[in-house]
């Protein structure tokens, strides 16, 4: 294991992800991204975006928002990095599932970290379960309704002694 993925959103089970996939690269002293993107009420063509957490305002994406997203991202987790410096930010544009797999064929990640918001969300156009039980590396979802629940696709299944994940806390994602 090389890099982290982190799949972020400002939720609990985000923190909660957060958590995880910060504990397991600190103490593996290994790069951490995070990945972020834009909400938009389209699936593909996403220059249209909410510009409010409550999803009232519509705007256009520009330069200036786009800088003021990302700057947003990394105060929200700045505290809860602390002195670690292995960390990368990646404000995302598109489509979710389109966008990992250009950051997965970029070496980006080789672990990917997602809250699980709720059985059946949608993730990149998907079901969420789908997504991670056929994802080409080992994905790990945390919750959706404790910060110590996790949920893994075969290939974490497959390395789970090097996730630091105990036996009895996590399930097989079925998808």
């Amino acid at each position: 294991m090389e890099s982290i993925g982190l799949c972020s959103h400002y939720s609990r089970q985000g923190d909660w992800a957060f958590d995880y996939a910060f504990g397991l690269a600190s103490e593996n002293e290994i790069q951490l991204n995070i990945f972020h993107w834009l909400e938009s009420p389209f699936r593909f063509r996403r220059e249209i975006v909410y510009a409010d957490s409550k999803k009232e305002e519509l705007v256009r994406v520009t330069d200036e928002l786009k800088a003021k997203k990302e700057l947003e991202l990394r105060e929200y987790y700045d505290a809860k990095l602390g002195d670690f410096i292995k960390v990368g930010f990646r404000l995302c544009e598109g489509n979710e599932g389109a966008e990992l797999a250009r950051c997965l064929r970029r070496r980006e990640y080789d672990v990917l970290v997602m809250g699980y918001i709720d059985k059946g969300a949608d993730f990149g156009g998907q079901v969420i379960e789908r997504f991670a039980s056929h994802y080409k590396v080992p994905v790990i979802m945390v919750g959706p309704n404790k910060p110590n629940s996790f949920h893994l696709n075969k290939r974490a299944a497959d390395i789970v002694d090097q996730l630091g994940i105990k036996q009895g806390s996590w399930s097989l994602i079925e998808g």
